[in-house]
């Protein structure tokens, strides 16, 4: 686990003597000059984290703070091809620290070394970058040309101990299993849950042959067996009541079968009808047709996994794929509250170096929140964010020597408190009922 001192070591060493290495490496200084790589990156990540749509005038306030003088004019001109290059450098190298702090009281985490949730997520860049970062393209011409340049957030988040892996980056076009992390190891003993978008018999089998228990969601057109090898009529064994439950154990692949188990729910209709205007949505934005098997079987979820019954139960399995929508969560926190996806200027490079700012002030603030607020299961990660926000120009003092985090760490802990935990719902619980009360919820 990681102490207040070694987060802030961690931040000297990234934000003050990387950055200034890097600053030279990447051209952004070629000579010794008022304006240091450091006082740049701390100017733009604390003055985004404070102020997310922060001005040019504002930003030059903070600046204030590293006793640093400079005009708006003269910090525009400071943000060139070499700047964003240069806070693209800082931000893979602050990525790449490793900051988790003791487990949550959460008694179906306890089985698992760490609680992997992965996703990603994409941003659309001002068309002058696609060569730089390019784009997915869409359905329609209007949709082509909208995402001529965007960029692909790649993202890991252990929810037992908090520790954030990325965002790395790729161009938007590159499909998530190809992601900067996918040859990235998960460690044993953990359990790995991710959406349909990370299903492939290949993941699955590099994920049990390094010990590691998955819960995923199998695509329509996924193909089950049994022990004799024989093809599982998948239709035949789904069970037909609302809310009844089964569970069966297949087999995936024809060579080398992966034994799994598979959980059946059969879903009310509400849900149903739900699911398929989300396909529907989904097809029409992709400008594609939603297939009959995808159809059909909207009316049940299906859970495939390799975790042991006395790990995860069929209720047990439901809670969790429930609990990967909390890297959903902390996207939209990072782009309506961070507003990692808006920019100020559309000038190509400006726009970059406020994105690449922008993104090194959610992953700072994502740590900041771990020492003030991880241990609650009732935790709002909404409102706790909103008090980081509120001291983040302190950030600048502590790296600057005029106070330690300790302090810093210790007003953030008092501050949230009080206001920053989710209120408890008689009906569609949230996800700290339903990890903390799940069987309760699921089974009545």
């Amino acid at each position: 686990m990681t102490s207040v001192s070694q987060l802030e070591r961690i931040l000297k060493h990234v934000l003050e003597e990387r950055a200034n290495a890097l600053a030279k490496e990447t051209g952004f200084v070629k000579r010794e000059r008022k304006l240091t790589g450091a006082d740049f990156a701390q100017i733009l990540l604390f003055g985004h984290l404070h102020t997310p749509q922060a001005s040019l005038d504002q930003l030059t306030q903070a600046a204030q703070l590293r006793q640093v003088q400079i005009s708006s004019s003269g910090l525009h001109q400071r943000c060139t091809q070499e700047a964003a290059r240069f806070l693209q450098a800082v931000l893979s190298e602050l990525v790449e620290q490793v900051v988790s702090v003791q487990a949550a009281p959460i008694a179906l985490f306890k089985s698992f070394k760490q609680v992997i949730v992965e996703d990603s997520s994409t941003i659309i860049l001002p068309a002058a970058l696609k060569e730089l970062w390019p784009g997915c393209g869409g359905g329609g011409q209007e949709s082509s040309e909208r995402t001529q340049a965007a960029l692909k957030l790649h993202v890991r988040w252990d929810i037992k101990h908090g520790q954030l892996m990325g965002p790395r980056l790729s161009a938007g076009r590159v499909h998530e299993l190809h992601g900067p992390l996918s040859q990235e190891p998960v460690r044993p003993g953990s359990l790995y849950v991710a959406d349909r978008g990370y299903w492939s018999l290949a993941h699955l089998r590099q994920l049990h042959e390094q010990k590691v228990r998955f819960c995923q969601h199998p695509k329509a057109n996924t193909v089950f067996w049994d022990r004799e090898g024989k093809r599982i009529e998948l239709e035949s064994i789904l069970p037909r009541m609302i809310g009844q439950i089964k569970v069966k154990h297949v087999y995936l692949g024809a060579q080398n079968p992966l034994p799994v188990r598979l959980l059946m729910v059969r879903v009310p209709e509400e849900v149903v009808a739900q699911r398929r205007e989300r396909l529907a949505q989904e097809a029409t934005d992709k400008g594609q047709a939603v297939s009959p098997k995808q159809w059909e079987l909207a009316a049940w979820t299906l859970i495939v996994t390799n975790a042991a019954a006395k790990h995860v139960g069929p209720a047990q399995a439901l809670v969790i794929m429930r609990e990967r929508w909390v890297i959903e969560l902390l996207f939209k926190l990072w782009k309506s509250q961070g507003h990692i996806d808006e920019w100020r200027s559309q000038h190509p490079w400006r726009a970059l170096c406020e994105l690449y700012a922008k993104l090194m002030a959610v992953v700072v603030q994502h740590w900041l929140l771990l020492f003030g607020c991880w241990q609650d299961p009732w935790r709002s990660l909404v409102k706790a964010s909103a008090v980081v926000r509120s001291l983040a120009l302190q950030g600048l003092e502590v790296l600057g020597g005029f106070c330690r985090l300790r302090l810093l760490v210790d007003q953030l802990s008092r501050m949230m408190q009080s206001g920053c935990r989710v209120n408890p719902r008689s009906t569609e619980p949230c996800l700290a009922q339903l990890l903390l009360d799940g069987l309760d919820w699921l089974l009545t």
